[in-house]
């Protein structure tokens, strides 16, 4: 045999004797190719035989270091998921510790009478936050469309395809005005079943209870009057079947038709009068009364506090006035 190509055989077993247990199951199919290649020259040229050579500890190679690759990675897995496990089984010791920790102090602080009513309160002051949040991302994306909507019989279903087609995330930001008006909905549905539940109807959370209804409403009210101002057929039909139904109500129906028409039927002076309600008189009011309503349902916390912790406006001005009382210097 060459020294070149006995030099490379024993540069891949030298290489592979660094891993015993792989060595140890493939160094007999090293020794079948080195052996084998005397019974190669009596068929093939030594040239050929060379390469025959040379391909085979080529493949031998490649084949055992994806085995040991294969191997190294198992074992790394394996640590990885027992590891995992003892950390997850630590973080769940640790969930149950702070759990039991709050149920302790929850227990302490409210009688078990007391402690369903606040879980449901406190759960209504966070469908708050939530709805003034979305409120905001209403708000702040109909600015953005206002940019380039036209409440006009002519334009509005024109100005509404180039913001979803032409202005760069105009399809983005329509879809998060949509969504933030549906969310605002549910949330506001959901909430007042919270309260309910929680009794927030009495006379301590008759703020935060009327302004939950009234934002409700104008919610539902922001999602009547966006239904004509794309201006499609579906849109227009539904529109005029629904103010059909509002002109008749009794007494105020037909003056409450006109009002919101415009007119006697449906046109640019209709989406004007659409737009309007939508982007600044309901607009603006659910923007105040989720403000209302969440400040309404926090000052109501305070009855849960210990009376020296309880937030008041007097103790805020006084630790915000000068000591009038101090000596001067």
């Amino acid at each position: 045999m060459p020294e070149e190509e006995m030099e490379l055989a024993s540069k891949v077993s030298g290489i592979m004797s660094h891993f015993p247990e792989v060595w140890q199951e493939y160094q007999d199919w090293l020794r079948d190719i080195v052996s084998s290649r005397t019974d190669l020259l009596s068929r093939y040229p030594a040239w050929q035989v060379s390469v025959i050579f040379r391909w085979r500890l080529l493949y031998f190679a490649v084949y055992v270091a994806g085995v040991v690759l294969c191997d190294q990675f198992l074992k790394r897995l394996r640590a990885f998921f027992v590891g995992g496990n003892v950390v997850k089984a630590r973080l769940l010791s640790a969930k149950a510790a702070i759990a039991q920790a709050l149920a302790g102090q929850l227990t302490s602080r409210f009688p078990s009478s007391q402690r369903y009513r606040y879980i449901l309160q406190r759960t209504a002051t966070l469908l708050a936050v939530a709805e003034l949040t979305l409120c905001g991302v209403a708000a702040l994306t109909g600015v953005l469309l206002a940019f380039y909507y036209q409440p006009a019989a002519m334009g509005a279903h024109e100005s509404l395809t180039r913001i979803m087609h032409t202005i760069t995330n105009g399809t983005l930001i329509l879809s998060l005005h949509q969504v933030a008006g549906h969310g605002l909905i549910i949330l506001a549905l959901v909430q007042i079943v919270v309260m309910f539940l929680g009794r927030e109807f009495l006379l301590s959370w008759l703020t935060g209870w009327i302004s939950g209804i009234l934002l409700t409403l104008t919610a539902i009210g922001l999602s009547w009057t966006a239904i004509v101002l794309s201006w499609e057929q579906t849109s227009f039909w539904r529109f005029k079947v629904e103010l059909s139904i509002v002109g008749s109500i009794p007494l105020v129906g037909a003056t409450l038709k006109e009002i919101l028409s415009g007119g006697s039927g449906i046109s640019s002076i209709t989406l004007q009068h659409m737009y309007a309600f939508h982007s600044y008189v309901l607009a603006i009011a659910a923007i105040l009364l989720s403000v209302i309503h969440l400040t309404a349902l926090l000052f109501q916390e305070q009855t849960w506090k210990p009376t020296e912790k309880r937030f008041s406006f007097a103790k805020g001005c006084q630790r915000a006035a000068p000591n009038r009382n101090a000596p001067s210097a």
